[in-house]
């Protein structure tokens, strides 16, 4: 959004939830005077815009209600909450018309979107949507409906694409890829400044403490390195409800000395422990993962050897043997063995991570990304953007 506002566009930002105070980040603090933000029920003004569309519209809006019924009913959690905002759809589309909006994007396809399909049902404005993970294929509620209605799609992975396509096979042209950009130019400086290394293995590793993502089989890796007496550390960067039994293990195999459960930390705060690390290794099972990590592209930008778990969109980043390893989520034995390999072939590792600095490079640096967004939105509404913004970005 902020690469949309710097290239020119005149957007709304339409919040289903009250602005939080405590931003901080630069970018977002300008996006503030762009929120749109009412009540649920509790506003004269969204009361309104429901008489206001029952009375010019009154099929259109007794057909959106019916549609969420039909269609929902076997969801009652996700129907009930597509209900309570049913009244602020209806409100927000009443705004957009005095607005004189002539697009709508919804970032999620779950509930966003929902509201932008009630908002093009009865103001007939086209709309498209960006689906994700969970969207697609945890709550997947009207998704078909949703896709066939929208003008354009945008999704992160070709893996969603191709589901999507399959899903809507006559929408398949207008179903686009565009990976979700990272700032990387940090990144891109602990790349210059990594050395070579050598001695001990030094494992990094980041995520939420939860069960899906696999810690329990690196510490079971550890302690396979330990007994064939490798020398290594294994910093753990995150915090979640496994920490108890994580560090249980680490007791159960006399790992206190070589694994480190460090805790949140901040961005800044990891940028040592990147160059300190020789090897990145994360885990995770398929359950809840459905795009691509960051982590993994975060240390494939420092140009740091990545060992990762084969997830269903893992080899849009991840190639065999070119950009990394990937090894079972429930196999110690296997990242042990991989571990093992990245110690003892230190130039194999550094090959990995170059060409998978140049894959990040290609595919999830944020400017890149930011302009085929730029380019899908001024396609659809008309719009030229900014010449001086694309002049800037070469």
């Amino acid at each position: 959004m902020a690469a949309l506002a710097e290239a020119g566009f005149d957007f709304d930002i339409y919040t289903l939830k009250p602005p939080d105070d405590r931003v901080v980040q630069a970018q977002a603090q300008k996006l503030l005077p762009r929120l749109i933000h009412r009540p649920f029920f509790l506003s004269w003004e969204v009361w309104r815009a429901q008489f206001y569309f029952l009375l010019r519209r009154p099929l259109r809006y007794a057909g959106a209600v019916l549609t969420f019924f039909f269609e929902v009913w076997r969801k009652p959690v996700s129907l009930a909450k597509n209900l309570a905002l049913f009244p602020k759809a209806v409100c927000f589309a009443r705004i957009m018309l005095q607005r004189q909006t002539v697009h709508m994007h919804a970032f999620w396809a779950t509930f966003p979107c929902g509201m932008a399909w009630i908002a093009h049902r009865l103001t007939d404005l086209p709309y498209s949507l960006s689906a994700h993970a969970h969207d697609i294929y945890e709550d997947d509620s009207m998704l078909v409906r949703k896709l066939r209605a929208a003008t354009f799609v945008m999704t992160c992975t070709d893996y969603n694409r191709a589901h999507l396509s399959q899903l809507v096979p006559e929408k398949s042209a207008v179903i686009k890829l565009i990976y979700h950009g990272l700032e990387l130019n940090s990144f891109y400086e602990d790349a210059q400044a990594r050395t070579s290394s050598s001695g001990a293995l030094h494992m990094l590793s980041i995520g939420t403490l939860y069960k899906t993502k696999g810690f329990d089989t690196l510490i079971a890796a550890c302690a396979a390195l330990k007994h064939q007496n490798v020398a290594f550390e294994c910093k753990i960067v995150g915090d979640g409800p496994e920490r108890q039994h994580l560090l249980e293990l680490i007791t159960q195999h006399d790992l206190q000395k070589e694994v480190k459960l460090l805790g949140y930390l901040k961005q800044e705060e990891l940028r040592p422990l990147r160059l300190w690390a020789n090897v990145f290794i994360l885990l995770p099972r398929p359950y809840l993962h459905w795009g691509i990590p960051n982590v993994y592209i975060e240390a494939l930008a420092t140009k740091l050897p990545v060992i990762a778990t084969p997830l269903n969109a893992i080899n849009e980043l991840i190639q065999p043997e070119h950009t990394g390893i990937l090894v079972d989520c429930d196999d110690p034995s296997a990242a042990a063995a991989a571990l093992m390999r990245m110690w003892r072939e230190p130039e194999h590792g550094a090959r990995m991570a170059l060409a998978g600095q140049k894959l990040v490079v290609q595919k999830f640096d944020a400017q890149r990304t930011a302009l085929q967004v730029i380019d899908m939105f001024a396609k659809s509404v008309g719009w030229e953007p900014e010449r001086a913004y694309f002049e800037s970005k070469g």
